[in-house]
This record gives C-alpha cells, sequence and structure tokens, in this order.
C-alpha cells in the first residue's frame, strides 16, 4: 500500500483541498489520507460560509460589491485554513458556478483570487457542472444506479442521468434567483405559477423506467436540517438520508407562510437561506413531479467532490 509521500497514478496525495465557490455560499472541505492507504482519505474539515455573492446584481449583472466583500472575506479564511492545515497549493482544487460565469466582472475576481489568494478557481460553465455533481454521486450512491441528479445552487440548477442514456443540463434556474424575482413575502400560488413555467419549458430526459433519485447541496440539506431541529448546521449528518417530496411541499408552504424575521429565527436555518428556501422547496417539487419521484437522497458531496475524484479517481472519500 502507499503511504504518506508515495503515491499511485489517480491516488490523491496526502492533504487535499476542493472549493466551491456559489452564487449563495462558500464551502471547503479539507481531507486527510490515511497512513497506510492513500486512497482513503477523511474529512479533516468542513468550512461553509453564505456570501450571497450573486444577490442584488447591477443592471449589467455584474456583482454587487457588498456579496464579493464577503465572498473574499470568506476565501481569505479558505487560504488561510489551507495553508495552517498543511495542504499544498499543488493539492487544491476549485471552482466557481452560475454568478461568476454569469456577470460581467467574474472573471476579473476570480483573477484577483488566483494571484492574491493563491487559490486556484477558475469557472465551470453548466454542463461541466452537472458532470461534476453527477461523478460526486457516483462515488457515493454507485450501486444505486442509474441516478438522477438533481443540484439547486443559487444561480442554476443541474440535473443528470448517470446510466444508461446519460443526458445532462443546466437550467439558469437557482433559489436565489427565484427568491428575487419574487419578492420577500410570496404566495404559495405565485409561487407555484413562476416553478411551473420553469419547468415547462425544460427538455428533460429520456427518463429511465426506474432509477435513484438524488438531491444535492443547501435546498436539500436545510430542508433536512430543519425536519431534524437541529440547530447546529451540520450538512455531514445528513449525508445518504431520504427526503420524501410530501415533506418538501409542507415546509415550502411553512416558510412561506412565516414573516421574514420568523423564517430566519428557525432553528437549523441559516438567515442567509431563509428567504430563498421556500421558493425552492417548491421549485424541487414541480421537478420531482416532472421526474415522477416521491423522495430523494440527500447528497452534501457537490462541485468540490467532483473535483476530488477527477482530479485523483482512485480516491475513496470515508
Amino acid at each position: 500500500m502507499a503511504g504518506f509521500g508515495l503515491t499511485r497514478p489517480g491516488e490523491p496525495p496526502p492533504r487535499v483541498g476542493v472549493i466551491d465557490l456559489g452564487t449563495n455560499t462558500v464551502l471547503c472541505t479539507v481531507l486527510f489520507g490515511e497512513p497506510r492507504d492513500a486512497r482513503r482519505l477523511r474529512i479533516a474539515e468542513d468550512l461553509h460560509f453564505v456570501t450571497g455573492l450573486g444577490r442584488d446584481r447591477g443592471e449589467d449583472g455584474s456583482l454587487h460589491p457588498a456579496g464579493t466583500a464577503r465572498a473574499l472575506r470568506a476565501l481569505r479564511h479558505v487560504s488561510r485554513r489551507l495553508r495552517e492545515l498543511g495542504v499544498p497549493p499543488s493539492a487544491v482544487r476549485g471552482a466557481a458556478t452560475a454568478a461568476c460565469r454569469e456577470a460581467p466582472d467574474g472573471p476579473a475576481l476570480l483573477a484577483h483570487i488566483r494571484e492574491q489568494l493563491g487559490l486556484p478557481l477558475h469557472v465551470v460553465h453548466g454542463e461541466r457542472e452537472a458532470d461534476l455533481v453527477a461523478l460526486a454521486q457516483r462515488h457515493s450512491f454507485l450501486e444505486q444506479e442509474p441516478l438522477l441528479v438533481i443540484d439547486i445552487g443559487g444561480g442554476s440548477t443541474e440535473i443528470a442521468l448517470t446510466a444508461g442514456d446519460e443526458w445532462r443540463v443546466s437550467i439558469p434556474v437557482g433559489a436565489t434567483k427565484l427568491s428575487e424575482a419574487l419578492g420577500p413575502s410570496p404566495s404559495v400560488a405565485d409561487t407555484r405559477a413562476l416553478v411551473t413555467s420553469h419547468v415547462a419549458s425544460q427538455a428533460l430526459g429520456p427518463l429511465p423506467s426506474t432509477s435513484t433519485l438524488v438531491g444535492v447541496a443547501g435546498t436539500v440539506t436545510s430542508a433536512l436540517q430543519i425536519a431534524d431541529a437541529h440547530a447546529v448546521w451540520d450538512p455531514t449528518t445528513l449525508h445518504g438520508r431520504v427526503l420524501r417530496r410530501v415533506d418538501i411541499v409542507a415546509l415550502g408552504e411553512r416558510l412561506l407562510s412565516m414573516t421574514p424575521a420568523a423564517r430566519r429565527s428557525i432553528a437549523g436555518l441559516h438567515p442567509g437561506r431563509a428567504d430563498a428556501l421556500g421558493p425552492a422547496c417548491f421549485w424541487l417539487d414541480a421537478l420531482m413531479d416532472r421526474l415522477g419521484h416521491q423522495q430523494l437522497l440527500v447528497s452534501d458531496r457537490g462541485v468540490r467532490f467532483g473535483l476530488l475524484f477527477e482530479a485523483w479517481p482512485r480516491a475513496v472519500v470515508l
């Protein structure tokens, strides 16, 4: 077996870091390899920041200075922690998604991050984002293929089928965009009308007669966190759990019936997600209806884990 300092092709180095700069969050996972088997990685630290990078964009689509400042503050912390934890620059992978790929000033922001913070963040386009998310789920739920994967981000939604007639689609609709379109206190009727129109405009398929649906990212992890009434945000404990469509709808209705202030006080719900989660629940419900599923597996392993397995295909996350 390979020990520290000796790895085989496709095996990760002893310490790695993977970063996802999203429309609403900055995520970074640091993993340490086991001394007796370089393929086996354990999560040493999971950093999660709600920054709202893609909120309140200008008329030309440019990023708001406040969101940019919050994202840079989070990434400075990420850069510092990677150094403190002994992760070499060559063992860091990073991606930036919808906010940076859509904004005219996204490339300049990423150049600044690479030059000033030393973080190798580059835009991934929609279908590649879907590929990365699908790759991460195959490593998590391989025995349950074919998988239908839904990743609802802040600025876009990626859907992928991982086996048989494989296909990928990236939809420029996400939780943050829905929330901004609907305003702070939308009705259930208005929310359903908006998400139904978005789903109706999408070509999804072919759909397999049987498949396992996997939901990725903050909408599903937040929904399950609230159902468990856990005040401390820890999405890693939710990975692999089941979430039912009926419970997603009930949560969406509950959230839309509350005032913005009341939503921000819910245990387990980050205030930065409070206004977006209700519309996102109805968006997820509409997609599940279209895909023909009544429940899904919850996954916390999104784009950043796809980057990990793409770079080091022999890695195994414990």
